[in-house]
């Protein structure tokens, strides 16, 4: 792709799906789809993961410090220059995130791709790396801008690159036969190809600044990026860009512009005697229908060796935030939330109610405990055809000779009463190797272009299992030279016994764990694992942003 750019209604559809298909086979908790889950879904409200916010509006821009770009085309930028050196044959290459070590070549110029990567470091985790954020960018930038009518579906599991990849961009200046050679080493047929730029450049521009060859530089404190747009709804996914080149009133710099060399789009438009491009004029669905096919086939071109996750659905019925306390009383306080997706028939009355089992697998007597909402507890989608969600808290205490090992949740709404038991085995939430939320903190200083992050964490371990090994695992991020992703280095800290707890089956163990990072660095998480003579058990991805500052 010559490439050199720069709410929310209850999406019936999905849901659908998710109720034929992806519901009965999903279980809680899934470590691979999970994060990318919340992320590719909680938009905007409680809860909210934010990635979303960037290209909402579609002509949104994170940097202000610039006028004449925008977000949207950018991130899809971004996303296309990753992919377009792949070579599917050999199977190297594709979404990799390898652009972030690639930002001084000639084929990538601009401010976008690191900035891009620079914004995206937010949401990278141990388990959302930045090639699935990077994916997630491109996907956002469509939805948004075609207000939900492109949808891709999104696959997870993507791996970060340690090092660039090869070159092989495509460029303005390259005759048809190189582009149609391009195309097809990432995969993509002379029809392809024409689909594919089409659908790239519905959204941004050429900016002057980058390409003073193409566009002139302009003296416009409100174009200070030079922008000369693809057409004339730049922030709007459309087929204006198709509909323009047709009628011949393009203003697209790339098929019309003042360097013939640099006609790139219309070479490629022409590239099989312009049936293609005038399809996809003629029709806005075959616009959009041809995008959604061929953008999730860019998204999804990785290395051979990388699988993929299924399609990643909105998932019905989500716990969240589990947290046990355990208090001097002989008791432990259960506190948790639960995510529920709306389709747009919820009725005032409805109860959300938890069925608390017991360690030994038997109902508590206390249950079910009645989960409230508020307003404000709702997550909203950005655009149409997404799901939106609200979410409901509950707390209780039980004993901790009881104590707790899973729940159902059971909705009754209007005549509706149905039960969710997470595949017949219930949410699990174990009670043997559990953080304390009150007693654990996180500290975050800064030090010139550094930060220096410190997780000081109590966890209390019953004493029945025996444990002779607790440790805190931090996926440690690391900065990587040449590029601002960063990669995660598992790091294991032995943490102590410090305290028994009289009367509660209980010891209390505590520790400390302190790393540097660049800037305030990326989503960070941990792990705790505890070994003895009755095996292993893991409480693994709880999020430092769950805690207060120390």
């Amino acid at each position: 792709m010559t490439c050199v750019s720069s709410s929310a209604a209850t999406l019936f559809l999905v849901l659908a799906i998710v109720t034929n298909s992806a519901a009965t086979a999903y279980t809680w908790p899934d470590a691979q789809i999970d994060q990318l889950e919340s992320i590719l879904y909680q938009h905007n409200g409680y809860r909210q993961y934010g990635l979303a916010f960037g290209v909402s509006p579609c002509n949104n821009m994170a940097n202000t410090l610039e006028t004449g770009r925008d977000d949207s085309a950018e991130w899809f930028r971004t996303a296309y220059h990753d992919m377009a050196t792949a070579d599917v044959g050999a199977g190297i290459g594709g979404i990799d995130a390898s652009i972030g070590f690639e930002t001084d070549r000639p084929e990538n110029k601009g401010k976008a791709f690191n900035e891009s990567v620079g914004f995206f470091t937010a949401f990278q985790s141990a388990r959302s790396s930045m090639a699935d954020v990077i994916a997630l960018g491109a996907l956002f930038s469509v939805g948004s801008c075609s207000n939900g009518e492109v949808i891709i579906p999104f696959r997870g599991g993507r791996r970060d690159a340690l090092g660039p990849g090869p070159t092989g961009v495509p460029q303005p200046e390259e005759d048809l036969d190189t582009h149609t050679a391009a195309f097809a080493r990432q995969g993509f047929n002379v029809t392809e190809m024409i689909g594919l730029v089409a659908c790239g450049h519905t959204i941004g521009g050429v900016h002057g600044e980058n390409f003073p060859e193409i566009v002139p530089v302009v003296d416009d404190m409100n174009n200070q990026a030079s922008r000369q747009d693809f057409d004339e709804s730049f922030d709007n996914f459309d087929n204006s860009v198709a509909k323009q080149f047709v009628a011949n009133t393009t203003q697209n710099p790339l098929a019309f512009g003042h360097n013939e060399t640099t006609r790139s789009d219309f070479r490629i438009f022409n590239a099989d005697g312009g049936d293609m491009i005038r399809r996809m004029a003629d029709s806005q669905r075959f616009f959009w229908d041809t995008c959604t096919t061929l953008l999730e086939r860019m998204l999804n071109t990785v290395p051979k060796d990388v699988q993929l996750t299924d399609i990643i659905q909105p998932i019905r019925i989500k716990p969240n935030n589990l947290f046990i306390t355990v208090n001097a009383n002989g008791t432990e306080t259960i506190s948790g939330e639960v995510r529920v997706i709306e389709d747009g028939t919820t009725s005032s009355n409805r109860e959300v109610l938890i069925h608390l089992k017991s360690r030994s697998g038997e109902a508590i007597p206390s249950s079910p405990i009645r989960a409230q909402t508020l307003d404000g507890m709702q997550v909203y989608a950005f655009y149409n055809n997404m799901p939106n969600f609200t979410f409901y808290s509950f707390t209780t205490t039980v004993p901790t000779a009881i104590g707790v090992s899973s729940f159902d949740v059971q909705i009754k709404d209007g005549d509706t009463d149905t039960t969710s038991t997470n595949g017949g085995q219930g949410f699990p939430i174990q009670d043997a190797l559990i953080v304390q939320q009150a007693s654990t903190c996180t500290r975050l200083e800064f030090t010139n272009s550094k930060s220096n992050n410190t997780l000081e964490i109590t966890v209390a371990v019953r004493d029945d299992m025996e444990f002779d090994s607790v440790q805190l695992v931090i996926p440690k991020p690391v900065n990587m030279i040449g590029t601002l992703s960063l990669r995660f280095e598992p790091t294991a800290v032995d943490i102590g016994k410090v305290q028994a707890l009289n009367g509660t089956g209980y010891s209390l163990y505590k520790g400390s764990f302190s790393f540097l990072v660049n800037s305030v660095g990326p989503m960070k998480t941990f792990d705790l694992v505890a070994s003895g003579p009755k095996g292993v058990l893991q409480n693994n991805f709880t999020r430092w942003a769950e805690f207060d500052f120390c």
